[in-house]
């Protein structure tokens, strides 16, 4: 249904049957619960958060690079991979989601070194789930990607830190970007490829160049993340502070709203534009806002979950495995976070437990301390608790995912 146009019908003044594939995607059954917004003349109905959609699935935490910006550098925890007994009774718990569409094979690990990525590609869509995967590219031989066409994986996003071969390999050591872009090519036209770019002030001029990129390697998608600040260099590296302090563009209240035309970016009108995007209004395109969504969370409106390499299962990524973060100059100890153990419970009780559906719901409402425009205090040493009065896990005040700062793909 992605861009295409389908029609409701009334069946009277407060009922609307919707069309199968529509009411599947809103994760519609008997008492669920739609959040309708009106804005600008438009009724929005947002899909219920408690029908999950969309499973992270972590095949292993190790990699077999060492890059610049990765949580590897600044972790202690255990690592490890999926054992086939976690794997197989992921697969038989995801048969009780009935809205589940997607799996994402991800996480803070590489997937292709997983020696069995491709059954568990494999495995998961002859359940008749879309299963894509992001990788570093490195291990994308002949062998691999051949394994991975015929399980017949849906879209492949790579990681890359740089457009050209320079700032590639400087941010991704034991990575060579010819050779990442030759395993690409053996891959176009044969499966859906997406670009995965992190963006730093190392690399921002190879924003420009990101087209270029896509195209030789057959690219068709771009995802752009600002650096997670795991380390000192890290934060230095981020070019979002004014955007995360000043809320540049961002669809919040009590802002003037200016809605533009198309107009020219040219030398001409580049300076009023850039004035007007970091000013105090909520600037829109012809209706369609152009800002992002603050203090919201993306895992949970897109009603995703995380099952880790062990079989804990997270609510996103930022409380799937413990690190520390930096800002302000301030470090800050992000302790993981699990609802439970698929390997003690049916996956499906631990999402509708009340502890996860009261984590979702407070989530959605979001009623979080502004620790990401805060300047510290007493609670922003680690996340066990916010001057909210929120508990562990009290992530979401800071969390950069949650400020339009970071996204996955």
């Amino acid at each position: 249904m992605e861009n295409k146009k389908s029609r409701a019908k009334a069946i009277d003044n407060n009922v609307i049957a919707l069309p199968p594939e529509a009411a599947r995607r809103l994760g519609l059954s008997a008492g669920a619960h739609l959040d309708v917004v009106v804005r600008r003349g438009r009724v929005e109905i947002l899909p219920d958060i408690h029908s999950l959609s969309r499973v992270y699935i972590e095949p292993t935490s190790r990699c077999n690079l060492t890059c610049r910006a990765c949580i590897q550098r600044t972790w202690s925890e255990p690592q490890g991979g999926m054992t086939p007994a976690v794997f197989n009774k992921l697969l038989t718990d995801l048969r009780h989601f009935p809205h589940l569409e997607s799996v994402m094979l991800g996480g803070f690990g590489e997937p292709t070194a997983h020696p069995d990525i491709i059954r568990m590609v494999s495995a998961i869509k002859e359940t008749g789930i879309r299963v894509e995967m992001v990788s570093n590219g490195t291990l994308l031989d002949a062998k691999m990607a051949d394994g991975l066409l015929d399980a017949r994986l849906d879209r492949l996003w790579i990681s890359f830190d740089g457009a050209d071969e320079l700032n590639f390999e400087r941010a991704r050591q034991g990575a060579r970007f010819k050779e990442v872009v030759g395993n690409l090519r053996r891959l176009r036209d044969r499966l859906e490829l997406g670009i995965a770019f992190v963006v730093s002030r190392a690399n921002f001029a190879d924003l420009k160049n990101l087209s270029r990129l896509a195209k030789k390697t057959g690219a068709a998608y771009i995802s752009v993340s600002n650096i997670i600040p795991y380390s000192p260099e890290m934060e230095r590296q981020m070019v979002c502070g004014q955007a995360l302090t000043r809320n540049s563009m961002a669809q919040t209240s009590g802002r003037i709203e200016v809605d533009l035309p198309r107009i020219d970016l040219s030398e001409s009108t580049r300076d009023t534009l850039w004035r007007l995007a970091g000013g105090n209004e909520t600037v829109s395109l012809m209706g369609t806002p152009l800002g992002a969504r603050m203090d919201e969370c993306r895992f949970i409106r897109e009603r995703c979950s995380f099952v880790r390499w062990d079989g804990q299962v997270s609510p996103c990524m930022a409380l799937l495995h413990s690190h520390a973060t930096y800002f302000y100059g301030m470090e800050r100890r992000n302790k993981n976070h699990s609802f439970g153990n698929i390997m003690e419970q049916e996956f499906c009780d631990i999402w509708n437990a009340p502890d996860y559906v009261s984590f979702r719901e407070k989530v959605a409402r979001f009623d979080f301390a502004p620790c990401h425009v805060c300047g510290g205090c007493g609670f922003s040493g680690d996340n066990s608790e916010d001057c909210g009065g929120n508990t562990h896990p009290a992530v979401c005040g800071g969390c950069l995912w949650g400020q339009g700062i970071i996204q996955c793909p």
